[in-house]
């Protein structure tokens, strides 16, 4: 998947985009858009949309004055590209989960709570493993076979 998505990606459709603080919408065509503002990438460009309708509030304003400015469509949506749904955490494997996603175990028995080390269980079953199948692999210093397997998010600090 894409990390942005620029007004070239959109010629022959129609942006659309709403701003809930200020109660405001319009739309341009993407070959306009494109014109007027260059290729920026879309995230960006909401905040010259913004202004179109007196929005002084931009991507540096304060925390809780922020602009509100969404597309009312998803690119894909727009695109017409099909996303495939979610995986449960459970359904995933090893493999897919990303770098900066670990693993978190919660021994159901006596609730000690410990992050595990993915990437030594990784090189000892593999990528192809799915985390159900982890959690029958896991035990607990209490002995307690198996553990409840949590998917948690390195911290950016």
């Amino acid at each position: 998947m894409r990390m942005a998505y620029y007004p070239s990606d959109f010629i022959g459709h129609e942006l659309r985009y709403s701003c809930e603080k200020c109660q405001r919408s319009g739309s341009t065509a993407a070959a306009d858009a494109l014109a007027r503002y260059g290729n920026k990438p879309m995230p960006e460009l909401r905040y010259d949309f913004a202004k179109e309708f007196g929005c002084n509030r931009g991507h540096d304003a304060p925390f809780n004055d922020k602009c509100q400015i969404r597309y009312d469509h998803s690119a894909e949506e727009m695109l017409g590209i099909e996303v495939p749904p979610r995986k449960a955490d459970h359904e995933r494997t090893l493999g897919e989960l990303a770098q900066y996603e670990f693993l978190f175990a919660l021994c159901p028995e006596c609730n000690r709570r410990k992050p595990i080390d993915r990437w030594g269980i990784q090189k000892k079953v593999g990528k192809g493993l799915t985390l159900r199948q982890v959690t029958g692999l896991v035990r607990c210093k209490c002995g307690h076979k198996g553990a409840l397997l949590m998917v948690r998010h390195l911290s950016r600090d």
